[in-house]
């Protein structure tokens, strides 16, 4: 599909520590949780950067940014397979586990289109979405010029999922 990605070590490794003797209830639940990952189903909440490739990583988003109340980053979140989001953000989830950090490269034609690809698809209006006037000017500088290439570039953390 077009889409690249890697993984990164997560900053935050969780362990599992008990004190009771039935340490097998125990593991096996840890090792239930470990293998949990998102599926093209999955409803998702992410922390994450998107950066314009062509514009030197310009970042045009990010969850940073969204914090109204003064208590921290409000993340992304959304239902995959829903067309919610980009096409090509929802396919490098996939398989992602919690608290997983991920780099994730999109093409233009499953990122926002470009006029200069046969795509005919628009994911304008899907998210992420700019947050402000100024960054929906660098990313439409990027999506409505043809001479550009629309490649974007996700730093992503799952945050949770079910």
């Amino acid at each position: 599909n077009g889409v690249k990605f890697k993984d990164f070590p997560s900053s935050s490794s969780p362990t599992v520590s008990t004190s009771s003797p039935d340490t097998t209830a125990t593991t096996a639940t840890a090792a239930a949780a470990a293998a949990a990952v998102v599926t093209p189903t999955s409803r998702v909440s992410i922390q994450c950067s998107g950066r314009l490739l062509n514009l030197n990583g310009i970042v045009f988003y990010n969850t940073k940014n969204n914090n109204p109340d003064g208590f921290g980053a409000i993340p992304l979140t959304f239902t995959m397979g829903r067309g919610e989001a980009v096409p090509g953000l929802e396919a490098g989830l996939v398989g992602m586990k919690k608290n997983g950090v991920r780099r994730i490269i999109v093409p233009a034609e499953m990122a926002y289109g470009n006029t200069n690809t046969k795509n005919t698809n628009n994911y304008r209006d899907l998210q992420p979405k700019p947050m402000n006037d100024a960054d929906q000017r660098a990313l439409d500088s990027v999506v409505l010029n043809p001479r550009r290439d629309g490649t974007i570039l996700f730093d992503v953390k799952m945050e949770r999922f079910k």
